[in-house]
């Protein structure tokens, strides 16, 4: 029995990654601030929410935001070019480029970032079904923004991170997961604030400091 080739179609993340409740809502925020400034109808409004809450992908999602925005929910699981130029430097664009990302997965075996790894600025992780671990106590960066990007799943993720500097979790969700944060939201002058976004689903996320086996691992 033969099988026809994939098509382009079957390798666009956007119009195959299934999207969830945070996407479904910013497409409505988007809406409700249209209709509050007068660029659409209370009528465009109601028809417009029930596609976005029929929308399995983010091209449905563009068919309904195209005239409201520049930036459309399909950018982000898009990416651009190879090479990026960041402080007249070129680099990959993975993970210094918003809408492409560094994914880190967690399928059937967790996955730990330690040591003094190399950071971007865009981070999506994907704890599916295991944990992921972000720990950034030996790191040197001179960022002051990472943004992390959870995608829910039914891991855990845990973000660890140095006393100078900061978790934000105000952007992200939860279903039946639980977020629990230990740490300062706000980081000292010109230190890092790692601001987590998402979704957490049916996992669970951590923010700590270095606990005692941080500590004895980075003594050895």
């Amino acid at each position: 029995m033969s099988h026809s080739s994939p098509g382009p179609d079957d390798k666009d993340p956007a119009k195959t990654f299934r999207i969830g409740h945070k996407e479904r809502d910013d497409a409505i925020e988007v809406l409700r601030e249209a209709a509050g400034d007068g660029r659409i109808t209370v009528a465009e409004l109601d028809e417009r929410m029930d596609r976005v809450q029929a929308a399995k992908f983010p091209v449905d999602l563009d068919e309904v935001l195209s005239d409201l925005i520049t930036e459309l929910p399909s950018d982000r699981f898009r990416p651009a070019s190879a090479i990026s130029a960041v402080d007249g430097r070129a680099r990959p664009v993975a993970g210094w480029d918003r809408f492409d990302p560094l994914v880190i997965r967690a399928g059937w075996e967790s996955e730990v970032r330690r040591a003094k790894w190399a950071v971007p600025p865009f981070v999506r992780v994907e704890p599916a079904m295991s944990n992921i671990e972000l720990n950034f106590l030996e790191v040197d960066t001179d960022l002051e923004v990472i943004e992390v990007d959870i995608v829910a799943g039914m891991g855990a993720v845990i973000v660890v991170i140095p006393e100078d500097w900061a978790v934000n979790v105000d952007q992200l969700s939860k279903t039946w997961g639980s977020v629990r944060s230990a740490v300062n939201a706000v980081p000292a002058a010109h230190r890092p604030l790692v601001r987590v976004g998402g979704s957490i689903g049916m996992g669970s996320f951590r923010a700590r400091f270095a606990n005692y086996f941080d500590r004895r691992r980075m003594a050895k």
